[in-house]
C-alpha cells in the first residue's frame, strides 16, 4: 500500500494501472484491487483509469506533522512534571471529531498499562482527560451542544472544570488509579491535555497547586 502511494507521490503526472504495476513489478489484478481500496478510502483519485493522490493524504501528513509539533512543544514539560511529582504524565490530543489520542507519556514510580491510546469522547464521558476536551475544545463543545449531547448535568460539570482549571476522575485510566487533567492552551485554543496519574488520591492532591503554578503562563 505504502509503495503505491510513494509511486503516486513521486509522479508529477497521473499514472495508469500499467504504469504503477511496472514501477512496482506487481500483478495488475492485485494492484487494481489495492488501488480501488485506496480510492474508496479517499486517499487516491481515479479519473478514467488515471490515478493520482487525493488531498486527504496531504491532510494526514499535515496532521502527523502537527502532532509531532505538539509533542515537541510539551515533552520537556511533562518530563519535568513527572519527575518533580513522581506521577505518570500523559499528553493527549484530539483525534478526529469523536476521539482523543495519547501521544506521549512519562512513567515514574510504576508502569502504567495503556492498552488503547485512542479513546472515544462518548465512552469516556467521566474521564478527566475526556472532560478537558469537552470543557476547553470550543468547536467540539459547540458541535456537541448543537447535537443535543450535552445534558444539564454535564453542562454543570463542564462549567466547574472551566472555573477550577482542571478535571479529576477515579479508576478511568486503570482500576485503583486517580487522575488529574489540565488544559494546555496555545494561542487561545486548546492544544492538548496533560494528565497526571497516581495510585494515591492524597498524592495527587498534594501536587495539585504545584502543577497549576507550573502551568500558569
Amino acid at each position: 500500500t505504502m509503495l503505491a502511494l510513494e509511486v503516486l507521490s513521486e509522479s508529477q503526472e497521473k499514472l495508469s494501472l500499467s504504469d504503477i504495476a511496472e514501477k512496482l513489478s506487481v500483478n495488475k489484478t492485485t494492484l487494481h484491487g489495492l488501488l480501488n481500496t485506496l480510492v474508496i478510502l479517499g486517499y487516491v483519485l481515479n479519473e478514467k483509469g488515471m490515478y493520482s493522490l487525493n488531498s486527504r493524504i496531504q491532510l494526514l501528513s499535515d496532521t502527523h506533522q502537527n502532532n509531532n509539533l505538539i509533542i515537541d512543544r510539551y515533552h520537556h514539560y511533562i518530563e519535568k512534571i513527572a519527575r518533580k511529582t513522581s506521577t505518570t504524565c500523559m499528553l493527549s490530543i484530539r483525534s478526529g471529531s469523536h476521539h482523543y489520542m495519547i501521544v506521549d507519556f512519562i512513567e515514574q514510580d510504576y508502569k502504567l498499562s495503556i492498552n488503547e491510546k485512542r479513546h472515544d469522547f462518548f465512552s469516556t464521558i467521566s474521564s478527566a482527560t475526556g472532560n478537558i476536551f469537552l470543557a476547553y475544545d470550543k468547536p467540539l463543545l459547540h458541535s456537541l451542544r448543537k447535537g443535543g449531547f450535552i445534558t444539564p448535568e454535564l453542562e454543570r460539570k463542564i462549567k466547574k472544570i472551566q472555573q477550577q482549571g482542571y478535571a479529576v476522575d477515579v479508576g478511568q485510566v486503570e482500576q485503583q488509579t486517580f487522575c488529574l487533567a489540565f488544559p494546555l492552551i496555545f494561542e487561545g485554543d486548546l492544544d492538548a491535555s496533560l494528565s497526571l496519574v497516581s495510585h494515591s488520591k492524597e498524592h495527587l492532591n498534594s501536587v495539585l497547586d504545584r502543577v497549576k503554578l507550573f502551568l500558569t503562563p
